[in-house]
């Protein structure tokens, strides 16, 4: 029979080997390249269109369509060449404009998605060019509102077994704590099978019967969701089985239930299978670890200042936070290493929808801990000294720590199905590879604008012709320096001769104070207006003026 601290560290190496295997993947797929480009004139019909991605991905549709939105050119088999994916067209294209669109599966699980426009042999008529093809469908809010019933599930069961190996219970706290466990791994069990469907319907698209269609769970069996559920199943009936075993087996299954429940996190998802993922999915692994063994926790204190005498009780809490200082040293480690990979910069907490929710996340975390050392410091000493003052206090404060844990939980279900800062950069980084292939062929206009006040914009438009064009703003200080703390930049344009007037675009930051913007109004030749306004602050706005001939 292990000894604890031996079977301890044996969890920890099959956390790691179960992390190790995590496929290594960015964010999302990002598409590097495509022939035709968006917005590109051909002069003879395509044998075939070729998407270019960052990394490999599973195809869910890939089509041409006509302005009507018919598909067209009798399309073949979907062929994938490493991270190309190639469409044949059987039948030859007439002159027009023509939609491409896509919709791919990431390696991450998530759904990515686009649709831009291009014709042939005549200038392209006005389409959506930048549309998004369908990132959001139906059942996107049952992915989110799963994936938080699957965290809260899975950590409390995980968070269950790791409070009874570490800190123990007794008598009826702890038949209560095995009972609700038991009860919770069913339901988290359901989760995990609810998760490959649901996600297989976000994937197609599906509509209210989607979970009823075969294609669906191909979908999802297809992604590492079907992995995930693999290892979060066998948990389950692991840590059921631990729950509900003599004391002398329970150990062994508790150990292999955490660790697989934890592996099942380590498969899929942002954080864990950022590059490189034999460091981050580790770091992942710990991070939940310390969390599971918090929100385990919260029930057994809490039941124990009911059911247990006032001593007895703070003597529970006072072998819980021997253990408790280290697991909270582990999730603000672990919690930085991951959140600095997601964002890449600190910039990055401010000015984009994944860094506004990690810093909710944070700064509740930090009122958590805040409670957690008073509870400690203040609380804890008194229900040892047998002082039945500080229970209803320490009562309100568990309870106040579990409601606000929900709320971090909720946070961090959504950050997994928000794109991360590292993954706009990447897509940044393909846009730059983009331009410069614009440049060696011609297409591209560079420019240096300056204003009054000193300040200098430099712009790279691409491929600087009629049709979708695309353009990245850095702005300078007056001493050169790049400005990285501008809070939102905004381009017009307009063509006054064919009655075209100011055209406002949000750009989108990128990385190292570089902004990037998609023009897909630039459809008619003539001499384009180009406006740029930089906002330095809320209230301080600078502003660059020029004129590109599009032909």
């Amino acid at each position: 029979m292990f000894s604890r601290m031996t079977r301890y560290l044996f969890s920890l190496l099959l956390v790691g080997a179960l992390a190790a295997s995590s496929p290594r993947a960015f964010a999302h797929a990002v598409l590097l390249d495509s022939s035709p480009k968006p917005g590109e004139m051909l002069m003879q019909p395509p044998s075939e269109v070729v998407a270019n991605f960052n990394e490999g991905v599973g195809p869910i549709f890939f089509k041409v369509l006509d302005v009507k939105g018919q598909p067209v050119g009798d399309p073949g088999e979907i062929r994938l060449d490493g991270p190309k994916m190639i469409l044949p067209l059987r039948a030859s294209l007439p002159n027009g404009t023509y939609v491409l669109t896509y919709r791919v599966i990431s390696a991450d699980t998530h759904p990515v998605g686009a649709t831009f426009g291009f014709s042939i042999g005549e200038p392209m008529k006005s389409v959506d060019a930048t549309a998004d093809a369908g990132s959001r469908s139906i059942w996107s809010l049952a992915v989110a509102v799963n994936r938080w019933i699957l965290y809260a599930g899975m950590l409390w069961v995980a968070g269950t077994a790791i409070f009874l190996l570490l800190v123990g219970l007794d008598g009826a706290l702890r038949e209560d704590a095995r009972q609700t466990a038991r009860w919770a791994s069913v339901l988290t069990a359901w989760s995990y099978v609810l998760a490959v469907g649901f996600g297989g319907a976000d994937m197609q698209l599906g509509g209210a019967n989607a979970l009823w269609q075969a294609a669906t769970w191909r979908s999802g069996f297809d992604s590492t969701l079907a992995s995930s559920a693999v290892f979060g199943l066998i948990a389950m009936l692991l840590l059921y089985a631990g729950f509900a075993a003599s004391d002398r087996r329970r150990g062994g299954f508790l150990i292999a239930g955490v660790v697989l429940a934890i592996g099942s996190f380590l498969v899929t998802g942002h954080a864990a299978t950022a590059p490189p993922a034999w460091l981050m999915a580790p770091v992942v692994g710990a991070h939940l670890l310390a969390t599971a063994f918090w929100i385990g926790a919260f029930r057994p204190l809490l039941l124990s200042t009911r059911m247990l005498p006032v001593s007895d009780s703070g003597a529970l809490l006072q072998r819980f936070s021997t253990f408790a200082v280290p697991a909270v040293i582990v999730v603000l480690l672990s919690g930085t290493a991951i959140s600095l990979k997601q964002l890449g910069s600190l910039t990055k907490l401010f000015d984009n929808d994944y860094g506004t929710v990690l810093l909710a996340k944070i700064i509740l975390v930090f009122v958590i801990i805040g409670i957690a050392a008073y509870n400690k410091i203040n609380l804890t000493p008194k229900l040892i000294a047998n002082d039945a003052a500080g229970v209803t206090n320490i009562r309100r404060t568990i309870t106040l720590e579990l409601m606000l844990y929900v709320i971090v939980l909720a946070a961090a279900s959504t950050l997994t199905v928000t794109t991360p800062p590292r993954a706009l950069v990447a897509s940044g980084e393909a846009g730059t590879a983009e331009a410069n292939m614009a440049m060696m062929s011609g297409g591209l206009v560079k420019r240096t604008l300056k204003n009054d006040a000193g300040y200098s914009a430099e712009i790279e438009l691409s491929p600087a012709k009629v049709g979708e064009n695309m353009l990245m703003i850095t702005v300078k200080d007056p001493a050169g320096v790049i400005v990285q703390s501008a809070t939102a930049l905004e381009v017009s344009v307009a063509l006054e001769s064919a009655g075209i007037s100011e055209v406002r675009l949000k750009a989108e930051a990128v990385d190292n104070g570089m902004w990037h913007v998609m023009i897909g109004e630039t459809l008619i030749p003539g001499d384009w207006a180009l406006t740029i306004d930089a906002y330095l602050t809320d209230y301080d706005k600078i502003s660059f003026s020029t004129s590109v001939n599009l032909n």
